[in-house]
């Protein structure tokens, strides 16, 4: 007997020769059609667990971006605050107009004087524009008519620091790729279920780490542990979903799946209007994820990952459920074939499984290309969808209605996607939505301040259609 056959069955992570193929493996894809592509089991699970937990995972992706509201700012006096003036007279008199505009003052620069000197001679204060000009070296006032919260008021982070409010979505960004690698072996090493609650911990840490901050580096450190579980804390129940539906079924659940994540980036942008402090903002839009821990008791692990773990008796225990809710049998064939395995592992032992590397992904020629062009292209569609995202507040007069609109703008985009992807393929609807976004970017920069919307908006549904094509693909 060869030394393959006297191993346990491993799913996908060995070579095995024909005839094992044929007689010991179970394909998961063959056996869901007779048990249920998309019974009463996978739609509780889909609507029920799924699509609940994609619904506020954009929160603490895009919550950011009104933690940093920027709002009118200029240089403070403390001597003048002493004083019985307005907000506006005290601006008058302290700041300097703008060289370029003498209706528009500066925000880094006052006048160098002494103003308790000043003071001394008497009223009335009349300001000398030949004063001699200094940076704000005794911080900032800001005007909290519009913006009464924010990092940038905590922190000031504005002139020479204007560029940090910035640096933390880095900081986020740079964690997600980390985050994506790091939860991605563990999905492969302890099971998608362990995972998601690690996931879901890390992102509570980081995000309660983030409404009690109390220096900037706090904060981005708070923001970059939250950025490691984005987008993993999504991926992995839709991981779940989709390894527990049938092939034909697996568009329809990546759909669904992609309009809930967008009604909770809609839904957002109610909270954050109504909601003005970036400290309870955090907090609240950090809550829902705390009911998640429930899904402990309803969450299956991923029949795949067993069989591929060679946890046979555990995988055949959830796949008899979901065909006893779905009202069928499993396959007597299955079963055999099953028991076969069991027997095997009991009288034979067996081995270790071995944990298979991203270096797999560039073994032969052919993954290799695959693997360098889905990356190219997911990094190209990641880049412009996320950047338009975080533009989207910026169009307009009211950033709650721009963010509003530029998510909702979104779902259309997904109903092409689903309408096309099973009757057009991939390739080519992945192309001409890349070519469309493009085009439309560039159209926006070149448009007039108030028709960039006009062009924004079909920018924005072609990133979203190839960003999300390159979901559906990998799967498919």
């Amino acid at each position: 007997m060869s030394k393959s056959t006297k191993q346990c069955t491993n799913y996908g992570t060995q070579q095995k020769t024909v005839n094992e193929i044929n007689e010991d493996a179970i394909d998961l894809d063959d056996l869901l059609p007779k048990i249920g592509e998309f019974g009463l089991y996978q739609k509780l699970l889909l609507w029920l667990v799924c699509l609940p937990a994609c619904l506020p995972c954009g929160f603490c992706a895009f919550n950011q971006l009104f933690m940093a509201d920027v709002p009118d700012h200029w240089c403070k006096v403390p001597e003048l605050l002493k004083l019985n003036l307005t907000q506006e007279d005290r601006k008058s008199l302290s700041i300097p107009h703008q060289i370029a505009d003498d209706f528009i003052f500066e925000k880094c620069v006052r006048y160098a004087v002494n103003w308790t000197e000043i003071m001394e001679t008497g009223y009335p204060l009349i300001v000398n524009e030949s004063w001699p000009r200094e940076s704000c070296i005794q911080g900032y006032e800001y005007d909290l008519s519009e913006i009464v919260s924010s990092i940038v008021i905590d922190f000031d982070l504005v002139c020479e620091y204007d560029v940090y409010p910035t640096l933390g979505l880095v900081a986020l960004n740079v964690g997600g790729p980390i985050g994506v690698y790091t939860f991605g072996i563990l999905n492969d090493r302890i099971g998608r279920k362990k995972s998601f609650f690690t996931c879901l911990t890390t992102l509570l840490v980081g995000s309660i780490m983030t409404a009690f901050a109390q220096t900037y580096w706090i904060w981005v450190l708070a923001r970059t542990i939250v950025g490691l579980t984005i987008p993993a804390v999504y991926q992995i129940p839709f991981i779940i979903s989709l390894e527990l539906a049938g092939p034909n079924y697996r568009s329809f659940v990546t759909v669904m799946t992609c309009i809930f994540y967008t009604l909770g980036l809609i839904l957002l942008s109610g909270i954050t209007y109504l909601l003005r402090d970036w400290r309870s903002l955090a907090l609240v839009t950090s809550a829902p994820f705390l009911l998640y821990y429930l899904y402990w008791f309803v969450l299956p692990e991923s029949p795949r990952w067993l069989l591929m773990r060679d946890r046979l008796e555990e995988a055949n225990t959830i796949l008899k459920n979901i065909a006893k809710v779905n009202n069928k049998e499993l396959p007597e064939e299955f079963t055999m074939k099953l028991q076969k395995l069991v027997l095997k592992q009991k009288e034979k032992g067996c081995k270790n499984t071995k944990n298979v590397s991203v270096f797999a992904l560039f073994k032969t020629p052919n993954m290799r290309l695959k693997t360098c062009l889905i990356t190219l292209n997911w990094c190209a569609s990641e880049m412009v969808y996320v950047g338009l995202s975080y533009y989207g507040p910026a169009i307009g007069s009211n950033q709650y209605i721009s963010f509003f609109l530029s998510s909702a703008v979104e779902i259309p985009s997904y109903l092409v996607c689903w309408v096309l992807m099973d009757r057009v393929g991939r390739r080519w609807p992945l192309c001409l939505s890349m070519v469309i976004s493009g085009i439309f970017c560039i159209t926006t920069v070149l448009l007039p301040t108030g028709l960039q919307q006009l062009s924004f908006a079909p920018g924005g549904d072609g990133s979203t259609i190839s960003y999300r094509w390159i979901i559906v693909s990998a799967p498919a």
